[in-house]
């Protein structure tokens, strides 16, 4: 009793065996000298199971846990195993169908593997998974090795899942679970060409290889990479040419290479193969739908799904690529898909944004409650939910939801929507202390609430306070660049001319190639100063650097109209127009025009930029200034109640 006690302690401390009848009759039978095999092992663990119901019951739902992960990830694939479901029945099955080898193994030994099951039994998985695995190691016994892998599979270790299979291979390597695996654990850690060679043992043994899952993966890796994998593809395609893995795996690849006709000419290849295969259905309409023809796309996964009325996945892609085209229709199945998995937040996630996006405002906010009681997206359902709080004006709804987003994707614009109503609603000094506590919590994205605390000051014209939170900013990152460009503009408006250049100079002497700096430091000069011929030597570096910018062509036409040359002027921003139409550039090109004398095709600019942003001023203020006549004036007034752009 002792000597297990110590050998128990010296393993984990957490781990006790806290029934003396379990352990007495196993310790009993065991002396220094004893070597036991793993069967000797599993029948020792089951005498004690008769004497410890407790013990038998967490062990073998345990042990049959890691057997289920296994073998389900054999019929499946290794990027469907969390689909797959097992009865009880099931499980008691697979657990009897395990046979470990009678292998002699030192006490040194069993003892370890007897503290591992121990530990599993009182959910001390990773004492479990730890022994496990140096006993593969030390032992080199396959069954010890396919254990240790199902665990670390179950457990979703990757790395001693990847390592434990490749030593079940290098033990036994006509095992062909051992080889599926290893290629799906390989595929899980990016090294694709290696999976391709265990698959290709399975492929030449008659099982089923897992080319498609490599593929997919692919899509994550590079083009040099993807060629490689292309290139073996192929010529085992001519080895193969009707086997189905290889071919929509072939399919893959030669999408992700942006080849989607040959790609489609592989799919359907499967499909003649398999008349209802569904994997290639599925590539042949995401091709056809890349290629522009998504009706016909829709047409083929419906004709698949009338006859396949309850496969998920193909309801899935159905639902998605429906999405693009038709959101009510969409809506309609992931309803389908939701009532079908309850239980799967990203279906519910999915179905609520659409309910979001059509207006369904109740429908989206009673999806986005439901996911909050999921761990999964529960942030991105609070984010939501504090988003429908503000269309409905909730101002405290939206705060509750928001200040609960979680570091993730949605932090930062749950962050920005609470600065905004805080600050909104005169509590900027109750902003600030959120922000000053987000970068003492997350410093290394300090810099990043620095902006936003600026973004959102300067939007409600807080503009002395977002210079303070600017310069404190560069403070702490003097080097800033987006800090120091942020604070150039928050002085531009508040006619500190002298802080901008200081700022954008300073950005320039860091990078003198920044096109942002010089056509913003040189547009700057030609509207708000008369040093003409500077600002053309910047937006001119500028433009150098960016021949296609809009944003700069548009400051080329304003220094040459700066500088009276009103032709040259008129071909520029005619030309920015036409690169990215915007009210602004309108504005400029509408005065030029007027200045020139083409006082017409100043109207028609101006009313072209009023259609693209109704509510803009800076037209309005533009026809004002230049005094033109009472209709323009008319046509071109806007309500002073809406929002400016």
């Amino acid at each position: 009793m002792a000597d297990l006690r110590t050998a128990q302690r010296d393993q984990s401390r957490s781990v006790e065996l806290r029934d003396t009848r379990v352990t007495t009759g196993i310790v009993n039978t065991l002396s220094s000298d004893t070597k036991f095999s793993s069967t000797t092992i599993s029948d020792a663990f089951d005498h004690s199971i008769h004497l410890s119901h407790r013990a038998s019951t967490l062990s073998a739902i345990v042990m049959a846990m890691a057997i289920l992960q296994g073998c389900a990830s054999l019929l499946s694939g290794p990027e469907n195993q969390a689909e797959n479901k097992h009865s009880s029945a099931e499980v008691v099955a697979l657990e009897e169908a395990v046979e470990l080898p009678n292998k002699p193994f030192q006490a040194e030994t069993f003892y370890a593997l007897l503290v591992a099951e121990m530990a599993g039994s009182r959910e001390r998985y990773d004492i479990a998974l730890g022994n496990y695995v140096q006993q593969a190691h030390k032992t080199r016994d396959p069954g010890v090795a396919a254990r240790a892998t199902r665990i670390a599979r179950y457990l979703n270790a990757r790395q001693a899942a990847l390592n434990t299979s490749l030593l079940w291979v290098e033990i036994s390597p006509d095992d062909l679970e051992a080889r599926f695996i290893a290629a799906g654990e390989l595929t899980r850690s990016g090294r694709l060409l290696e999976a391709v060679q265990h698959s290709n043992v399975l492929l030449e043994n008659n099982s089923t290889p897992i080319y498609q899952s490599i593929a997919a993966r692919a899509a994550k890796t590079t083009d040099i990479q993807r060629e490689q994998l292309l290139d073996q593809y192929q010529q085992l395609l001519l080895e193969h040419p009707e086997n189905t893995e290889l071919l929509v795996g072939t399919g893959l690849l030669l999408q992700q290479q942006k080849q989607p006709q040959e790609a489609l000419k592989l799919a359907r290849r499967a499909i003649k193969v398999k008349q209802d295969l569904i994997p290639a259905v599925i590539l042949e309409a995401k091709l056809l739908s890349q290629l522009e023809r998504p009706e016909d796309a829709l047409k083929r996964l419906s004709e698949l799904l009338n006859r396949n009325p309850d496969n998920k996945r193909l309801r899935l892609q159905y639902a998605r690529l429906m999405a693009g085209i038709d959101l009510p229709k969409a809506k309609q199945q992931f309803e389908l898909l939701a009532e079908q998995s309850p239980k799967d937040a990203e279906l519910l996630y999915s179905l609520a944004l659409i309910n979001n996006e059509l207006g369904e405002l109740d429908a989206a906010q009673d999806n986005f409650t439901q996911l909050v009681e999921f761990d999964k997206r529960r942030s991105s359902a609070h984010y939501y939910l504090g988003r429908i709080a503000e269309k409905r004006q909730q101002w405290e709804e939206a705060l509750k939801h928001y200040i609960k987003v979680e570091p993730g994707p949605d932090f930062m614009p749950a962050l920005l929507q609470t600065t905004d109503i805080l600050v909104r609603g005169n509590q900027a000094a109750a902003a600030h202390k959120r922000l000053s506590a987000a970068r003492d919590r997350f410093p290394s994205q300090a810099e990043r609430f620095y902006l936003l605390e600026a973004e959102v000051l300067s939007k409600h014209t807080h503009l002395n306070d977002a210079q303070a939170v600017l310069s404190d900013g560069l403070n702490q990152f003097p080097g800033s660049v987006q800090l120091l460009y942020s604070r150039a503009m928050v002085n531009e408006q508040l006619d500190l001319i002298s802080g901008l250049e200081t700022d954008l100079r300073t950005i320039l002497k860091y990078d003198p190639n920044n096109a942002t700096a010089l056509n913003a430091l040189g547009y700057t000069l030609a509207d708000r100063t008369d040093r003409y011929d500077e600002a053309l030597q910047l937006i001119s570096q500028a433009l150098q650097l960016k021949p296609d910018d809009p944003a700069i062509i548009d400051s080329m036409g304003w220094v040459q109209y700066r500088l009276g040359n009103y032709d040259e002027a008129v071909l520029r921003l005619r030309e920015a127009m036409r690169a990215f139409p915007d009210h602004e550039i309108a504005a400029h090109l509408g005065e030029v025009l007027w200045v020139s004398g083409d006082k017409a095709a100043a109207q028609e600019v101006w009313q072209e930029g009023l259609k693209l942003a109704p509510n803009s001023r800076i037209i309005p203020s533009v026809i004002d200034r230049l005094d033109p006549k009472p209709e323009a004036e008319t046509e071109a007034k806007v309500d002073p109640n809406i929002p400016a752009n």
